[in-house]
């Protein structure tokens, strides 16, 4: 038995390990979104007027709308708009106002020009479209097995690529999303005077953190679980 082999049951060891740290940090920010969505904040602002005022201290002019879903909150860089779930978009809590807070850091780094911003968008559109190839290229892979030996070790490059891709776009987004929560932590408690509020705010957006290092980390230990099966193939 070689290092890929060694590599190989590490891995499937580190995905069982990575999978119950992504459902840990699920559990974490939903249960810090419960607990500070019901805590009102003492600026009295709904996400909506958040985003307006944020707009105007900072001279941005962006759509602010409200979507649909649960903690769907995001910035879209295409038609510059803030889009709050609907239950953050009406609500006062400090829950709402980071999360508005978070998705206006977004917005300045689009508008500084933040380097990893850009490449994080180039990063998952490469990924999106060769997670959207991969699916086809296993069955004529499947299908050229027949006839080609090697079909087989094509197919676990391949594999390797797009969760290369993935893994990459993993990576840049956690300096995106840990700038934008400081940029939010700095904004709102340049508004907000109670401590305890700013403890919520800065838990909040902590555990949204974790989420991204989770993801970071399931696809890291994916990556490895391919290529060492691709290794293993290139010996046989």
């Amino acid at each position: 038995m070689d290092w890929t082999f060694y590599l190989y049951i590490v891995s499937g060891f580190l995905i069982f390990v990575a999978i119950i740290i992504t459902m840990v940090a699920q559990i974490k920010v939903s249960n810090a979104y419960d607990k500070y969505s019901k805590q009102t904040s003492s600026l009295g602002i709904t996400g909506q007027m958040l985003a307006y005022k944020l707009c105007e201290q900072n001279n941005l002019q962006l759509t602010v709308r409200a979507c649909s879903g649960r903690l769907t909150d995001h910035y879209n860089s295409k038609d510059k708009s803030i889009n709050i779930s609907q239950e953050n978009y009406n609500s006062t809590s400090v829950a709402s106002l980071a999360i508005v807070a978070h998705e206006f850091g977004h917005a300045l780094q689009d508008q500084q020009g933040y380097a990893p911003l850009k490449i994080r968008q180039v990063a998952i559109k490469l990924s999106s479209f060769a997670s959207t190839l991969l699916l086809p290229f296993l069955i004529i892979s499947i299908l050229l097995s027949i006839f080609i030996g090697y079909a087989g070790t094509i197919m676990l490059f391949v594999i390797v690529v797009v969760y290369g891709l993935i893994l990459f776009a993993n990576l840049v987004t956690l300096p995106v999303e840990i700038d934008a929560s400081k940029r939010a932590k700095v904004m709102l408690n340049d508004m907000i005077t109670d401590e305890n509020e700013m403890v919520g705010v800065k838990k909040m957006l902590n555990s949204a953190a974790m989420t991204y290092v989770a993801s970071m980390l399931v696809s890291f230990v994916y990556f490895l679980r391919f290529l060492s099966l691709f290794l293993m193939s290139k010996r046989d």
